[in-house]
């Protein structure tokens, strides 16, 4: 009964537009006991892997964080027991989620710039995701635990156009409304052709602020407006005004972001276990940062694309304890 209760309102959801997690908070809630689970699990000879999934892998992250700090207060650094206990990515994964959310956004966006090159699209996905509030404590987060911004931190290791363009996302001044106003489409279309195709070269900061600043329904009818006006889609255009560089590619996941969210999300998660190996880093901060939010919605829409379930190739493609431990926050 409640697994046909879950399917009707996940269904009720999707078709009213409205997002559907996987994991919800658990009622009641103890974090005592859920500490005490976790040090019995870890404490003594062997690990009790599965009673660690039972207690991180059904927790809501604010939920998580509270048991982290209970047990810490209690047994010493969760983080570090669990490091010291496991290994691999089972380890990686468990010990993210030790982490409060913003705790979590920011060590990945830390990641994504720290190791050698930087990893574009993850970089893009996690800012252009975000709401102006968790943008905001993530700034404060950089300043309080690495000592510098999160501004300072991408200037160091990107440039141009595509700098710019994560700065004013970083700085959460987007219109988070749904309001559409045509008149500012129409202008904003115009604006945009005026200042790609019509011209030599490109006004890259119409391109900016139309894309970091108007809300992700303005955005979605401006590439809708201006392949209407112009013959030629919106993706296109990006791709050619700026070939071959981070800014093109970035604007393209703007643009796929708000066409279909879910589609979008679903279409990284593929990439993150598609061919050979597995992007393990990726698949993780995915399925953590989703499945509070819609991944249930992210679920269909993999199903429609690859006529495959998101669990079946995650399952395919992982192995052991991290297997389970994903699955269960996916399922």
């Amino acid at each position: 009964m409640k697994s046909l209760f879950i399917c009707f309102v996940l269904f009720s959801g999707i078709v009213s537009g409205q997002d559907f997690p996987t994991l919800f908070p658990v009622d009641p809630f103890d974090p005592y006991n859920d500490a005490a689970r976790l040090f019995d699990a870890i404490d003594g000879w062997g690990t009790d892997e599965d009673k660690i999934i039972s207690v991180l892998c059904y927790r809501t992250a604010s939920q998580r964080d509270i048991i982290t700090t209970t047990y810490n207060n209690q047994h010493g650094s969760l983080a570090d027991d669990l490091k010291s206990d496991l290994t691999g990515t089972f380890k990686t994964l468990t010990v993210m989620l030790t982490h409060g959310m913003i705790k979590f956004l920011s060590l990945e966006l830390h990641d994504t710039m720290a190791r050698a090159g930087t990893d574009e699209k993850s970089l893009t996905e996690i800012i252009m995701s975000r709401s102006n509030q968790e943008l905001s404590e993530i700034r404060t987060f950089f300043i309080d635990y690495y000592g510098h911004s999160l501004a300072s931190e991408i200037e160091a290791d990107t440039s141009g156009a595509y700098q710019t363009l994560l700065i004013q996302m970083a700085e959460g001044l987007r219109d988070e409304s749904t309001f559409v106003n045509m008149t500012a489409v129409e202008k904003d279309v115009v604006d945009l052709y005026e200042g790609g195709p019509a011209i030599e070269g490109t006004n890259e900061d119409i391109y900016i602020d139309v894309f970091s600043l108007r809300n992700y329904v303005h955005v979605n009818e401006v590439a809708i407006l201006f392949e209407e006006t112009y013959g030629i889609s919106l993706t296109t255009v990006v791709t050619t005004e700026f070939e071959g560089r981070d800014m093109g590619n970035a604007l393209v996941s703007i643009l796929q972001y708000s066409r279909d969210k879910a589609r979008y999300f679903a279409s990284r998660f593929h990439e993150s276990i598609a061919g050979a190996g597995t992007a393990d880093q990726d698949l993780m901060r995915l399925t953590i940062s989703r499945c509070e939010t819609d991944l249930g919605n992210i679920k269909i829409a993999y199903q429609n694309i690859y006529a495959a379930s998101l669990s079946s190739d995650v399952s395919d493609d992982t192995s052991g304890s991290y297997r389970s431990a994903l699955l269960a926050l996916i399922d």
